[in-house]
């Protein structure tokens, strides 16, 4: 099975989902089975089961819901969680046992077209005869098939801030070469569980809104490294570069993310290794070099936060190599 592509396309999770299949030694071939991989929810499992391997089970995205709720004319929301199960079970009882991988792809190709979100051709449509609501709307003019299914107000994001270290570590390295031949970063693994779970991210720290300033950030960013690495960053024979490399806004479904970006450059005296081996607790650090990066699993916001980082490096070197070089005066000739 080849796993770039997908990678690609997928972000962080398709490396997750390469690892474990490989461990397993074969490709999960059910729903069911396609639900233990980490990454993988219930709709990517129904759709690689039934369409991939025919396996008879359903599969509900939204185009799916906005069908469901009009033929059996749903009012309740569609967000909560029992209304979301009667939604599946639903979609199990309709799946077509000789085909579930077209009918399934048909249901949301359904929703895309005929039974769109605002101008539904119920004329054209093949289960218009079936249709609860479409049925109200004639006995009802106050009732429209538009009305399902119903629409939930969208809560207002949630506003947080966060500060964001890209940490190269060096070892032997001079001032003016930091900016393009360092390239040993500092990863840490998110937790097993919760948001952008078993992820790889750069150092990271949550700030009030009130201390975004630089040197706040900073000394928050500062408190962390030195309490997850014991690195003290105070120390100035440590520090190579320290820049702001500038802002990324990641938009989450129900976080508005603002990054604060900065590149460290950090000498290391000794053995650079024994840096991922001070992690605090189950923290899991790794130092990983430029031409590794792409490959791990990281959230595509700090992916983007790297690119950020790549373009300020080469914008950077670009101006060194720019800038005139100063004359020997005659006593240095002599």
């Amino acid at each position: 099975m080849r796993c770039g592509p997908v990678l690609g396309t997928t972000g962080g999770h398709a490396f997750f989902w390469r690892n474990q299949i490989v461990e397993k030694g074969e490709f999960p071939s059910t729903a069911s089975t396609l639900r233990q991989v980490r990454g993988i929810g219930d709709y990517t499992a129904g759709a690689i089961a039934s369409i991939a391997f025919n396996e008879v089970t359903p599969l509900v995205d939204g185009n799916v819901v906005r069908v469901i709720s009009r033929l059996f004319a749903i009012a309740d929301n569609p967000k909560e969680s029992s209304t979301v199960k009667r939604f599946w079970e639903l979609a199990g009882q309709l799946v077509d046992p000789s085909r579930p991988g077209d009918f399934n792809q048909a249901m949301m190709e359904l929703g895309a077209t005929l039974c769109s979100k605002t101008k539904p051709d119920c004329s054209q449509c093949p289960v218009s005869g079936h249709c609860q609501a479409l049925a109200l709307s004639h006995e009802n003019p106050l009732v429209g098939v538009t009305d399902y299914p119903r629409v939930v107000p969208k809560a207002k994001p949630r506003r947080d801030f966060a500060a964001v270290c890209v940490v190269q570590i060096a070892q032997g390295l001079e001032q003016e070469t930091a900016a393009g031949k360092c390239n040993s970063f500092l990863l840490i693994k998110r937790p097993e569980e919760g948001l952008l779970a078993g992820l790889w991210e750069f150092p990271s720290v949550l700030v009030d809104e009130r201390k975004t300033d630089p040197l706040n950030r900073r000394k928050e960013m500062d408190r962390y490294l030195k309490q997850l690495v014991d690195i003290d960053v105070e120390q100035e024979s440590n520090l190579v570069l320290r820049e702001d490399v500038g802002q990324h806004v990641h938009i989450f479904s129900h976080i508005r993310l603002t990054m604060h970006v900065e590149l460290m450059v950090l000498k290391i005296k000794g053995d650079v290794g024994q840096v991922c081996n001070k992690g605090q607790g189950s923290t899991k650090l790794k130092l990983v070099d430029e031409s590794s990066i792409d490959s791990m699993g990281l959230t595509s916001g700090i992916r983007k936060v790297y690119n950020m980082v790549k373009a300020f490096k080469e914008k950077k070197l670009l101006e060194q190599s720019q800038m005139p070089t100063r004359k020997r005066s005659r006593r240095q000739k002599q």
